[in-house]
């Protein structure tokens, strides 16, 4: 059974109820509900649904450039090659939400939840992503340029085949992850934990990876290049040498 499509004038009312309900501390309009309705190729550019109920909601290639979903709840919503351009997502639960081919270029979701999040082939440049949890996410093939993501949980994340480019993990928690495949240049992995992640057949290229705890860090068939490995923490001296 397909989820149910809301009209234009009954997304406008809701959306207006909210901006009331917002604006008043709750005391007056009503909190948007929107769960597990279809609000596909609207054009939502700029909206407003800050703390709203969009879990499970259907947004499948819709405009969303800049709204607001700051602590709003959209686990297991579907927003497969939404525009997220712009939009904020800070402290918002994207629990299992399925992004799949999103630009979420410039977006911000510092300290929002991506636990198990489908994420293929997204768009992140220059996004940031500071303190959030992508625990489990799949990322496989994702495009990083630019991108924060200083001191967030990436704690067993596939991201095989992504390409990170200049982009931040400093301080963050890569470890029990698949990197592999991946290309990354001019990053900063500094005191990032990667603990038993699989590098093999990556090529990485001047990055930092200054006091990064690397134990248990699978390089097979990886090619490295002008790496900074000050500091961090092999397994043996032997796979040291064999990663540099």
């Amino acid at each position: 059974m397909g989820k149910p499509r809301i009209d234009k004038d009954e997304l406008a009312a809701v959306l207006e109820d909210h901006r009331k309900w917002l604006e008043s501390s709750g005391e007056q309009g009503r909190k948007a509900d929107l769960s597990h309705r279809n609000l596909s190729r609207h054009n939502l550019q700029q909206a407003n649904f800050e703390k709203a109920n969009l879990e499970g909601v259907k947004l499948h290639g819709t405009n969303l450039r800049t709204a607001n979903f700051k602590g709003a709840n959209l686990r297991a919503a579907s927003m497969v090659k939404a525009d997220l351009q712009w939009a904020i997502f800070l402290l918002a639960d994207l629990r299992d939400a399925n992004l799949e081919g999103a630009s979420l270029h410039y977006a911000n979701l510092s300290r929002s939840d991506l636990s198990r999040a489908r994420m293929q082939n997204v768009f992140l440049h220059n996004a940031y992503f500071l303190e959030a949890t992508l625990q489990s996410a799949d990322l496989r093939g994702a495009s990083f340029r630019f991108t924060e993501m200083n001191s967030a949980n990436l704690n067993g994340t596939i991201l095989s085949g992504a390409v990170i480019a200049a982009t931040k993990m400093i301080g963050a928690d890569v470890s029990d992850s698949d990197l592999s495949k991946t290309e990354i240049t001019m990053s900063n992995f500094e005191n990032a934990t990667l603990r038993n992640s699989i590098f093999s057949h990556a090529h990485l290229l001047k990055s930092s990876f200054q006091k990064a705890d690397l134990r248990g860090t699978d390089f097979n068939g990886s090619k490295v290049e002008s790496v900074d490995f000050a500091g961090a923490l092999f397994s043996n001296e032997e796979r040291k040498i064999h990663a540099i």
